[in-house]
């Protein structure tokens, strides 16, 4: 039995894997006349992006881990675009809200971060300093409150009235709650830096090129950066109960 388990899984996984390709190749690349396009008029960096992507997408994985990330990221990712275009804190080239081609990407976005913090873990599970875990912990604290002073002077000169409504309010109390709820430093704190390093690099490349502008109009927004971080480790958790719910309907380990 357990070779055929086995045979399954590396099935489930390919489909899983060509998947995320085809996701890459129509929401991000846009077919094959737009992604022509880009790999051939912007030089070198669309290559070395789409090659870093497509590492993190395909290094070790695994169907049971990546499609619970997958739909974490659809889903919140949809929330936190509809919220923000439709009260016009930030909008997109077209005027949608928001583009349909968007929570996929926020699934193959989170998939990437995910990959990249996995690289990490080694490293926090041996004995830390307590200097160091007080340092990391407070970075989650620190970091956003440093963004956002940065940002100050153009975030009190935006008209907020109307913005910040309900919707605000519970995707922030969502948020804070997946974040905290059974809350593993070692664990979080690699998503939370490589989310930030991972979604400044998207936030760049897309204000810098017109893709999508902010309301601030920085290129990229430093205080959206620390979000990026903790969004990835709200996700995570999400996709934690999403693959413990799946996984103990088919009787099988949860592997996130």
């Amino acid at each position: 039995m357990r070779p055929k388990l086995e045979n399954a899984s590396l099935l489930l996984t390919l489909l899983a894997d060509l998947f995320f390709l085809w996701v890459i190749y129509h929401y991000a690349l846009g077919g094959a006349e737009t992604a022509l396009y880009l790999l051939t008029h912007f030089g070198l960096l669309p290559w070395l992006l789409l090659a870093m992507v497509l590492f993190l997408l395909l290094y070790r994985s695994d169907y049971r881990t990546d499609l619970p990330l997958f739909l974490a990221g659809c889903a919140l990712g949809y929330w936190g675009e509809w919220w923000g275009t439709t009260r016009g804190v930030w909008t997109y080239w077209n005027g949608a809200a928001p583009p349909d081609y968007l929570p996929p990407l926020w699934g193959i976005g989170l998939l990437t971060v995910y990959r990249l913090s996995s690289f990490l873990w080694p490293m926090l599970d041996r004995p830390l300093p307590r200097w160091f875990e007080r340092l990391i912990a407070a970075s989650f604290l620190l970091l956003p409150f440093l963004a956002f002073a940065w940002s100050s002077p153009r975030l009190a000169a935006v008209e907020w009235q109307g913005r910040l409504d309900g919707h605000f309010y519970a995707g922030l109390a969502t948020g804070m709650g997946l974040v905290l709820w059974r809350f593993n430093l070692r664990r979080a704190f690699p998503l939370y830096g490589c989310g930030m390093l991972l979604g400044g690099l998207y936030e760049y490349l897309g204000t810098s090129s017109h893709e999508w502008t902010y309301i601030t109009g920085e290129v990229p927004p430093f205080w959206i950066i620390p979000l990026w971080g903790l969004a990835a480790v709200a996700m995570h958790k999400l996709a934690s109960q999403v693959s413990e719910l799946l996984m103990k309907k088919l009787s099988v380990q949860p592997p996130l």
